[in-house]
């Protein structure tokens, strides 16, 4: 699967979860964000698209993404980075400790 093609279906994935993708320019790494009650990912577009689908898919995978259609190559990308953040989290802990 290309990566446009990726990009794409990772925002498509969002706005069946009622949160709105932003491409934005500025100096910040990406994220989700609320305001005024509006669910928002925030994508810097200076950013290579590998960078993107990685911001998209580490916020997408924090929800149940139950019931919506997902290719299986995107749904690899979600869980490497539901992994991935899992394991910053465990590295956190023990830092903390």
């Amino acid at each position: 699967m290309k990566k446009e093609k990726i990009l794409s279906t990772l925002e498509e994935v969002a706005r069946q979860l009622d949160i709105k993708v932003r491409h934005e320019k500025g100096d910040f790494t990406g994220g989700y964000c609320t305001k005024e009650e509006e669910h928002i990912i925030l994508i810097n577009k200076r950013h290579m698209i590998d960078k993107k689908i990685n911001v998209l898919a580490r916020e997408l995978a924090s929800y149940d993404l139950t019931g919506i259609e997902i290719p299986k190559a995107v749904v690899e990308i979600i869980e490497s980075e539901r992994k991935r953040a899992s394991q910053i989290e465990m590295e956190e802990l023990e830092d903390s400790e």
